[in-house]
């Protein structure tokens, strides 16, 4: 702990934000009206997992330093007291945002393996990874590679999203049987676990969960973001009502964008699906946005 940041958390109530991923940073950003924030993370950086991605078939940057992240890995939390307890110190706090994510220990293995091996069948452990697996099948047919997709063309967002993204992506990759390729489930911290939150995105009192760490609810970076802004500016009196959960992804072929909206994760039958070139390009530009904008959604938000 600097001599500066123990000053601060001496003279002011302090909100800790922990994590610098998608969700943190939207909570980091939308936190006004001199409210004290701290954002505490293992990495002083934002990494930008679409562009991440968009590597197997070109060289993209997807990785920003961050100079206002406290870099500190959280060792525990204690929600019943508001403790932090990190590799530096430890810390008490007025509110806590956890927004640590989970991580899903063999993605950098996939991807290496998938710049070197011939024959690959690609699955996702987990249904709600599934997108990941049909991604990375799309973008290792665009390199030239030949891998096949074993999955259910995104189900979990309903019948009506599952036929298009079926129809359209089939014209691109062929479907396997036998996967030789899992992309493993995505693990919390042991110390949390996943946590179940209420309408507000509250653990408990003055406790919020936001992005992957949530218990049940897809893993998705721009559904992370819309939890972070809500959390932010609910912490700050800008909104009053419950978060209104909505999954929306964007798949490319590299030709054709797949834009998806549905509900159907939280029990609501909602799903709307439109297809074009124009959607793929779309995705391209949000690679360089959110890089350029340290992994603010801005304007984004209302897309």
């Amino acid at each position: 702990m600097t001599q500066k940041l123990l000053i601060f958390l001496l003279t002011t109530h302090v909100i800790f934000i922990l994590g610098s991923g998608y969700a943190g940073l939207n909570a980091y950003y939308n936190i006004k009206g001199g409210a004290g924030k701290v954002i505490l993370s293992r990495e002083s950086k934002f990494i930008f997992y679409t562009a991440y991605l968009r590597n197997l078939i070109k060289n993209t940057k997807y990785e920003v330093s961050l100079n206002f992240v406290q870099k500190e890995e959280i060792k525990d939390v204690d929600i019943s007291n508001l403790e932090i307890k990190t590799n530096k110190g430890e810390y008490k706090a007025d509110k806590i945002i956890i927004a640590l994510g989970c991580e899903r220990p063999n993605l950098a293995r996939i991807m290496e393996k998938i710049r070197n091996d011939k024959e690959i069948c690609i699955t996702a452990e987990d249904e709600y990874d599934d997108y990941l697996a049909l991604q990375i099948a799309l973008y290792s047919k665009i390199a030239g590679k030949n891998v096949k997709y074993h999955g259910k063309f995104l189900s979990y967002l309903g019948n009506k999203v599952a036929n298009v993204v079926s129809e359209v992506t089939q014209k691109y990759i062929k479907t396997c049987e036998e996967p030789n390729l899992i992309i493993e489930k995505c693990v919390p911290p042991e110390f949390t676990g996943l946590l179940s939150v209420n309408s507000y995105l509250e653990v408990k009192k003055n406790v919020y969960a936001i992005g992957d760490i949530i218990k049940g609810w897809p893993k998705l970076g721009e559904l992370a973001m819309r939890e972070g802004i809500y959390v932010g500016k609910r912490i700050s009196g800008k909104l009053e009502g419950g978060f209104e959960p909505i999954y929306i992804h964007i798949v490319t072929t590299g030709r054709e964008g797949i834009h998806i909206r549905s509900k159907v994760p939280w029990g609501i039958n909602y799903q709307e699906v439109k297809v074009s070139k124009i959607r793929s390009l779309m995705k391209r530009f949000i690679e360089k946005y959110y890089i350029w904008r340290k992994g603010n959604m801005g304007f984004l938000y209302y897309l």
